[in-house]
């Protein structure tokens, strides 16, 4: 068993990026070049301001395959870890990811490990309603995202270094596996339009903006906080010692958890969704 599997998460960041490498930076140009390809792809509060700007700031750092693959459960459970730079975007838009609809079988989890970050989460109900949460992350906070939901994460104080593992569950129907969706971006960023709403600095932290449609389609959002069943899935050594310990038992238990909790995107009846 490796040494990760017992180090607190206050060391977990720092014994992750001992072991990473360099891992490959994203700048603002990559976060435009997604919108700039197909408008659709990636929404910006104020994409004149950011293309004006004179600079190309790192916004993240991405450590694919942090540790390595192995497989439970009969599939392949992978970790990457996602070191975001702290500041805002040109026109007030918080640093932040590009933003994607997971596949409708992924599972996945962050943990928060170091900074304090604000993910926002949005899916379509069974019924074709809308749904839109936020999350406020500290240190040692878990968020699992629905199955086939759309996910977005925003720095509020960096360096903000974020873990997290992700698996298809089996059954799940999936025209791909979230392993090809995460290496070809076409299917990663432009299978489906995205949310039209990000976070933006605003005294005393942040707020949510958007576009009209954006915010007339998804409304306000509801804030959530880390669900107690996903604590008890994960175990009290974190999600890094899980993914590192591979324990089949605690995987089956989250898989379990997840199931029994986590909502399942649908189609909107719109046909917003692909």
């Amino acid at each position: 068993m490796s040494d990760l599997a017992t180090v607190p998460d206050s060391t977990a960041a720092a014994a992750l990026l001992d072991k990473a490498g360099r891992g490959v930076d994203r700048h603002l140009s990559d976060l435009l070049a997604h919108g700039a390809q197909d408008a659709s792809a990636c929404y910006l509060a104020d994409p004149g301001s950011a293309h004006a700007a004179r600079t190309d700031p790192v916004l993240y750092t991405a450590h694919r395959d942090v540790l390595p693959p192995h497989r439970a459960l009969g599939a392949e459970w992978f970790a990457d870890l996602c070191v975001y730079r702290s500041g805002q975007l040109p026109g007030g838009e918080l640093n932040r990811s590009i933003g994607h609809w997971n596949t409708p079988a992924q599972l996945e989890v962050f943990e928060v490990l170091s900074g304090r970050i604000l993910m926002i989460t949005a899916w379509y109900g069974a019924s074709g309603a809308p749904a839109l949460n936020w999350h406020v992350c500290e240190p040692g906070d878990l968020v699992a995202v629905p199955f086939g939901a759309w996910h977005q994460t925003s720095v509020l104080d960096g360096p903000a270094c974020v873990f997290n593992i992700y698996s298809d569950v089996p059954g799940a129907p999936q025209q791909h596996t979230s392993r090809h969706a995460a290496q070809h971006a076409e299917i990663k960023y432009r299978s489906s339009a995205p949310v039209e709403i990000t976070a933006v600095r605003a005294a005393p932290g942040f707020a949510l903006a958007g576009s009209r449609r954006g915010r007339d389609h998804w409304g306000r959002g509801v804030q959530v906080v880390e669900p107690s069943w996903l604590r008890e899935a994960v175990g009290p050594q974190g999600l890094v010692a899980l993914h590192t310990s591979a324990s089949a038992e605690r995987l089956s238990l989250l898989v379990d958890a997840a199931r029994a909790h986590l909502p399942q995107s649908w189609p909107s009846a719109g046909g917003e969704r692909a």
